[in-house]
């Protein structure tokens, strides 16, 4: 069932990172965001911020009163080494597949949208915990169309006019960033309560 995509800014109030890519399944995704194919984990959206917030702390600390986290095969698949700093979550979708970070965007860190569009189309959007804002829209390995939300009338790319970009110059909301994908191109994904297990990556910005 479509559920829009609003309810994410509500689920991740500071921040998140969500991509869509037409015509891939959710674990081919992450491969070409750098994970290795053997590696994926079913993770929660909770369990998932818990590890990144953990493996950020100074002092990381221990994960074994987690009853509904298998701390040795995450440990194992490297999800808890100080250098793994995103842990990004993909899922199904009507048409291809998404990939969805709370807090921070390890796909505008690493710029990985030219490698996620090869032989696709790639739409990804996010406000970011650090402030760094984008839409962006690739096709091939080509960005075609990126703009910041908060300046939604400047934008750069290749082909700058294939995103029907705001005109009026004000800046978007949270809420409105996400309307805009979703009236533009149909997209959606399914609510996520925080206890919903997808296959998830562990990876780096470093």
């Amino acid at each position: 069932m479509a559920e829009g995509l609003r309810w994410v800014s509500e689920a991740c109030p500071f921040g998140f990172s969500l991509v869509f890519c037409a015509h891939f399944a959710p674990e081919e995704v992450l491969v070409r965001l750098g994970a290795r194919r053997e590696t994926p984990y079913p993770l929660t959206r909770l369990r998932a911020r818990d590890i990144e917030v953990r493996n950020a702390a100074d002092e990381p600390w221990d994960l074994d009163h987690l009853e509904d986290l298998e701390v040795a095969a995450v440990e194992a698949l490297g999800f808890l080494r100080p250098e793994t700093d995103a842990v990004v979550r993909a899922g199904s979708a009507r048409g291809g597949a998404y990939a969805i970070q709370a807090s921070l965007s390890y796909v505008s860190a690493r710029n990985h949208r030219p490698a996620l569009s090869r032989g696709t189309r790639v739409i990804a959007v996010g406000p970011d915990v650090n402030a760094t804002r984008r839409v962006d829209y690739a096709v091939d390995g080509r960005v075609l169309s990126s703009f910041d939300p908060g300046i939604p009338a400047h934008g750069d790319g290749v082909e700058p006019s294939a995103l029907a970009r705001p005109s009026d110059g004000g800046g978007m909301t949270s809420p409105q960033v996400l309307e805009y994908p979703e009236s533009r191109f149909g997209l959606w994904v399914p609510k996520d309560p925080g206890g919903r297990r997808l296959p998830a990556a562990g990876l780096s910005t470093r």
